[in-house]
């Protein structure tokens, strides 16, 4: 193979390699779960002793994030990463306007009325699972725009248990989950 089809198909250095990727991720999943509790407990502190409507709270947090993470790649050398192609970037944009917003405004605003700021988190991460469940569909329907997903039974059950606890956290009870009829 000519030497520069070799550099171009080279996996750039802070993309995981398949045998250490699980370990990332997990790790990374972790901190992110740390870090995120401190965010979540602080919209209803700011709402409750500074009177900061959760929306703005969102809307600085984000701010705060992005510059963040801009100076992450900066620092890391990565800063030609940090504007993709157009197209690429227009989508990002309209997700973000879109859906992002949608999501995150609404998640922030339920954080700061529900009677406990844990429990939004919890009904948001139920997408997670409609994440889970889409990436095998789609991989399985579009092998040339999805990369290949694993789907296990472990997994699948551990999905389950989830719903399972969500339904409990909800004010379900034992009791009716297994009754029959009405």
């Amino acid at each position: 193979m000519d030497a520069s089809i070799d550099a171009q198909l080279e996996i750039p250095q802070h993309l995981p390699t398949q045998e250490n990727s699980v370990e990332i991720w997990f790790s990374k999943s972790i901190l992110a779960t740390l870090c995120i509790v401190p965010s979540f407990i602080a919209v209803p502190f700011m709402k409750f002793r500074f009177g900061v409507d959760p929306l703005v709270f969102l809307a600085w947090y984000f701010g705060a994030t992005s510059i963040s993470i801009v100076v992450y790649l900066l620092i890391c050398g990565r800063s030609e990463e940090i504007l993709p192609p157009a197209s690429a970037l227009a989508i990002i944009i309209t997700i973000g306007a879109i859906f992002g917003a949608l999501a995150n405004g609404s998640l922030f605003q339920a954080i700061g009325l529900a009677p406990n700021p844990g429990l939004p988190p919890v009904m948001y991460a139920t997408s997670s699972m409609i994440v889970f469940f889409l990436s095998v569909a789609l991989a399985g329907t579009f092998p040339s725009l999805f990369k290949p997903v694993v789907a296990d039974l472990g997994r699948v059950l551990g999905i389950g248990l989830i719903l399972v606890g969500l339904y409990l956290l909800a004010g379900g009870k034992v009791t009716d989950f297994f009754r029959a009829g009405g």
